[in-house]
């Protein structure tokens, strides 16, 4: 029976690999990869959250054909915010490497992420500045 997933903390970028296992989400040693013929992406993600957020569902973004062909390689930090309802929210890309490559891709699928929302006092509330960088890198 899997673990079930653990909340993530605010340490110093750390690197959780996330793995959808349909109903529960869990925290896995293997990375999920995508098959783009010769090359695999593999995906990293960190995060660095000031709440107790607690991914439900998890799209993977999509690599852009032309960095994937051309092998370009990096990694998106964004900010968002978590609804009361767990959706995504006001997202803004923060910092990336190189610029404008993977932003549209990372900020699609950072948009279908759901949270279990944070619940004071019986109510769920928002979360603000929540953090995630999405690493995109080829393998051979």
């Amino acid at each position: 029976m899997p673990e079930p997933p653990k909340p993530i903390t605010a340490p110093v970028r750390p690197t959780e690999n996330i793995v959808d296992t349909g109903d529960n989400l869990q925290i896995s040693s293997e990375t999920p990869s995508v098959d783009l013929g010769k090359f695999t992406n593999t995906m990293t993600l960190q995060f660095s959250t000031d709440g107790q957020a607690t991914p439900l569902v998890r799209s993977n973004p999509n690599y852009p054909p032309a960095a994937a062909r051309d092998g370009v390689e990096g990694w998106v930090e964004m900010e968002f915010a978590i609804s009361p309802q767990g959706e995504v929210i006001d997202v803004k890309v923060t910092n990336a490497e190189p610029k404008r490559v993977f932003d549209q891709a990372a900020v699609r699928a950072l948009r279908k992420w759901k949270y279990r929302p944070l619940i004071v006092d019986g109510k769920p509330q928002p979360q603000y500045a929540q953090r995630v960088v999405l690493e995109f890198t080829l393998e051979q």
